[in-house]
């Protein structure tokens, strides 16, 4: 019954609920790696990833994406050659930060890590199924950050074919796809870094939005 409920939280988390205010970032992190919604709308070479109502991608090269929603870019890293290899390494748990925990659930491995950076300025990496979003936001807007970024990297659905025709052709072994998803920031300014590199959007391009208000 238990587990009924959070895939039903998990649903109107992503398209529209209030209530997600009012759960955990334990409990946010289960509901997102328990639902068992399957749908798709965004589509890329090897991988194909759900993006949730009010969301929008605004610039896209190779395996990095930018994300925006009402207020915040999101930088995806979407980790092709790690998915590919299986790769698995451990996260060291922070007692100093905000939030840090590593989780697991089936073969899927990851990490949330929420680090204050300045006044009302929090610093959020979560790394999911190969994939890691980073963002910057106030401490009122990280649980529906949180889901936000949980509900797209569940999503994420490999083409293992497509994939190995790739690495057979050594496609994705150029440096621009050297990230480790693996390794957390040393600091906020490398998110800043490839937001700014990645995000070609104006203001005429910020989506209207309905989402968790």
């Amino acid at each position: 019954m238990k587990k009924m409920i959070l895939l039903v939280l998990i649903f109107f988390c992503v398209s529209g609920c209030s209530n997600i205010q009012k759960e955990s970032l334990d409990e946010i992190l289960q509901m997102g790696m328990n639902s068992k919604v399957s749908i798709t709308n965004t589509y890329r070479t090897g991988y194909k990833y759900y993006l949730p109502k009010g969301m929008k991608n605004i610039a896209s090269k190779d395996y990095n994406e930018v994300i925006y929603s009402e207020k915040y870019p999101y930088y995806l890293y979407v980790d092709v050659v790690s998915y590919y290899h299986r790769v698995q390494k451990k996260y060291e748990e922070k007692n100093d930060y905000y939030y840090s925990r590593a989780f697991v659930y089936q073969d899927r491995y990851g990490y949330l890590q929420i680090k204050n950076i300045e006044e009302d300025k929090y610093f959020v990496e979560i790394m999911y199924n190969y994939a890691k979003i980073e963002v910057i936001v106030t401490e009122e807007d990280i649980h529906e950050s949180v889901a936000y970024a949980i509900s797209i990297l569940q999503s994420i659905t490999y083409n293992d074919t497509v994939l190995g025709s790739l690495m057979g052709d050594n496609v994705l072994h150029s440096n621009e796809l050297e990230f480790d998803i693996f390794e957390t920031a040393e600091s906020e300014s490398n998110y800043l870094e490839m937001v700014e590199q990645y995000d070609q959007y104006t203001d005429d391009d910020v989506p209207d939005m309905d989402f968790i208000k």
